[in-house]
């Protein structure tokens, strides 16, 4: 080993804390970076040989160090341009009054005609048990446009002003995909799916508030120990242009995987089909990733396709984006241009639809390690769970969805389907590779609010959600780091401590192998490491 390390990373005298998540090594004494890539990983005494004058010594002390974490579905811009807006998740949002108390509130600060935006409400939740409406929000911002998204992301509700902005009146037509909530004959505000696409190009976000919510993500993400995201939120020609400037600048620190395509009734993510920029064009800070279809609704709406109907409502099956011919054609044509082709699939109707589709294109050129993934890969039954492992499918799950949930999941789509949400067991024990994820805004990003919940599957009022599929916690760190790197075509690189990956390093709080699972919840990240470079330290 020659030359001297920046930083070194040692363990306490008989201790072994660096979890290097290679299944060669498991755990080792000691680390060294070099400039940008970790330079030695072994024993100490070897390490310490890369020891300077300049090199800074960090004792673990019986905290663990790691590979920085890939949260491999994230909508990261969105994450930071929601910050712009009203927190409709906030503690004191407990009603429609709270709601339209802050849209008041914010209404008055902005001044007439600004957009007034809010994110993360559940009406499950609400004390009225229903969505706000256009004439809720009405009474209170008739000059201002407001939307306001749902958790979920699929569901939103416009006042008078966003509608008519949008130039959507009481007389228009359900789009493919999507549905305007009405009462009578008047639009009630409520759109669910696609129906959002017009509001939204609406009230679009402008390239300073993209670089102002890409801040916002950078710092939080790096925070709690993400270092790599999949970026799965398609924000569009100046969220990109917002990434690549961050990305120039220096100012992002945290690496994009970027996918594009076609996001709830948007479709200009197409032109990318016609570039020639493909999966993977780009540095290790920001990269194009997968061709995304969205085929169906969300989970928790819920509007998710599924084979039966819902145990709270025989009549309803959910929303599908596309026929089998025209999802056939999609994934065959973005299959064909040589990307890595992935879809939103939350019910095993639409899981289903994808395998289809997948097994019809891959009997065509390209062939070799297309790596096509299914975003949430949510209501998966074993007959779809050997289809995916057959067809070479890489799933990206949520179990941290169990949580805030859960207890919706067991309402609507009955217990028998819970118990084979997000199984994460089967997909190990089948070696499919999986990846974890947090999809926030969402839900929460936190990494071990999400381990934990892999290896509980706990609703937040203590239900569980199918026993029999849970993992252990190394499970669960494997597929948020080498996991994610592999759904990336980027296993030689990063997502385990080796020498010659990517300097990406953690330091946790304490020892995550040996803890108690009830403890998981509540590690924290004392260090992250990006590229060599020490982006957060805990004060």
């Amino acid at each position: 080993m020659r030359g001297e390390a920046d930083i070194i990373l040692v363990s306490a005298p008989g201790e072994r804390s660096v979890l290097t998540v290679d299944p060669k090594r498991a755990q080792e004494e000691a680390l060294a970076i070099c400039g940008d890539k970790i330079a030695a990983v072994g024993a100490t005494s070897k390490v310490m040989e890369l020891k300077g004058p300049r090199t800074q010594v960090i004792e673990l002390g019986g905290r663990t160090a790691m590979p920085g974490f890939i949260d491999a579905h994230v909508h990261f811009l969105l994450y930071g341009v929601n910050h712009l807006g009203i927190n409709l998740k906030a503690p004191n949002v407990k009603s429609i009054s709270d709601i339209k108390r802050l849209v008041k509130e914010r209404a008055a600060a902005l001044g007439s005609g600004k957009w007034v935006k809010g994110w993360g409400y559940n009406h499950t939740e609400l004390a009225e048990g229903r969505h706000p409406t256009r004439f809720d929000l009405d009474e209170v911002s008739p000059d201002n446009p407001v939307i306001l998204t749902r958790t979920c992301g699929h569901i939103a509700v416009a006042n008078g002003k966003a509608l008519e902005l949008a130039g959507i009146d009481d007389s228009v037509v359900d789009p493919p995909g999507g549905r305007f909530g009405r009462s009578g004959a008047r639009l009630d505000g409520v759109l669910y799916e696609a129906a959002q696409d017009r509001v939204l190009k609406a009230g679009a976000y402008t390239l300073e508030e993209y670089a102002e919510g890409l801040k916002v993500a950078d710092r939080d993400f790096l925070e709690w120990g993400i270092t790599s995201v999949h970026d799965e939120g398609l924000a569009g020609p100046l969220g990109m242009r917002a990434l690549v400037e961050g990305a120039r600048s220096g100012a992002l620190h945290v690496r994009v995987y970027a996918s594009v395509g076609r996001f709830i009734g948007d479709t200009s993510g197409d032109h990318y089909l016609e570039t020639g920029l493909v999966t993977g064009f780009g540095d290790d800070r920001l990269r194009i990733g997968s061709y995304k279809i969205m085929v169906d609704g969300s989970s928790s709406g819920p509007t998710s396709a599924t084979r039966e109907p819902y145990a709270s409502d025989p009549e309803d099956f959910g929303i599908l984006y596309y026929s089998q011919n025209e999802l056939d054609a999609l994934v065959g044509k973005a299959h064909s241009k040589g990307f890595q082709v992935t879809a939103h699939c939350i019910g095993d109707r639409a899981i289903e639809m994808m395998l289809n589709s997948f097994a019809k294109a891959l009997g065509t050129p390209p062939k070799l390690d297309c790596r096509h993934r299914i975003e949430h890969c949510a209501i998966c039954p074993p007959d779809l769970v050997s289809r995916v492992k057959d067809l070479g499918v890489i799933p990206v799950a949520q179990p941290i969805f169990f949580y805030e949930f859960g207890g919706g999941y067991i309402s609507n789509y009955g217990r028998e389907r819970v118990g084979y949400m997000f199984p994460m067991k089967s997909f190990i024990e089948r070696g499919i590779p999986v990846a974890m994820s947090s999809d926030s805004p969402v839900t929460t990003f936190n990494p071990f609010m999400n381990i934990y919940e892999a290896a509980t599957r706990k609703t937040k009022d203590g239900q569980v959600c199918g026993e029999s599929e849970r993992v252990n916690v190394m499970e669960a760190l494997c597929a948020y780091t080498v996991g994610g790197a592999h759904a990336a075509f980027e296993e030689q690189k990063k997502g385990s401590l080796e020498a010659g990956k990517v300097a990406d390093v953690i330091v946790l709080s304490g020892d995550i192998v040996r803890m108690p699972i009830e403890e998981v919840k509540d590690m924290r990240v004392d260090l992250t490491i990006s590229g060599g470079e020490i982006v957060y330290a805990k004060v």
